[in-house]
């Protein structure tokens, strides 16, 4: 049986992205910006999060329940500085669904598959924590 070299730092790199995804349902959620949300994202993932979060708050709306993932260590360089990884997930949002501020459903489901892949990128630089850079729903691949 053969270990992989690279087991404790693909580790981390999953528990950043579960972190951010798991504030990021807290947000959606509670229609506040949990605090977490910057201990894990950055950039682009951080301006997607707290873009999404406006739009709810313009409409009366939040989330309700919990999406089911599915996430992989796809690439990584523990070499360089930065160092890099790509985390690709299959989200299941069949239990996660829009509501009002009485917690009502807003309408009927989205039409389409609820299942669909989402790519991540995350950076590490020095001895600092693994950060989500960007992650993009790939809504013409369902998993």
């Amino acid at each position: 049986m053969s270990v992989d070299p690279q087991a404790a730092e693909k580790a981390a790199v999953l528990a950043a992205y579960a972190g951010m995804g798991a504030a990021e349902v807290r947000t959606y959620t509670s229609g506040t910006l949990d605090p977490e949300v910057e201990r894990y994202a950055t950039d682009k993932a951080l301006a997607d999060i707290k873009a999404t979060l406006f739009w709810y708050q313009q409409r009366g709306t939040r989330m309700k329940g919990q999406p089911a993932h599915a996430a992989a260590v796809e690439s990584l360089d523990a070499t360089g500085d930065p160092r890099r990884a790509v985390v690709t997930d299959c989200v299941d949002s069949t239990d996660y669904d829009k509501v009002d501020k009485d917690g009502n459903p807003t309408g009927a489901a989205p039409a389409g598959p609820r299942r669909h892949v989402v790519t991540s990128r995350l950076q590490r630089t020095g001895s600092g924590p693994w950060l989500v850079w960007s992650s993009t729903i790939e809504r013409d691949r369902t998993c």
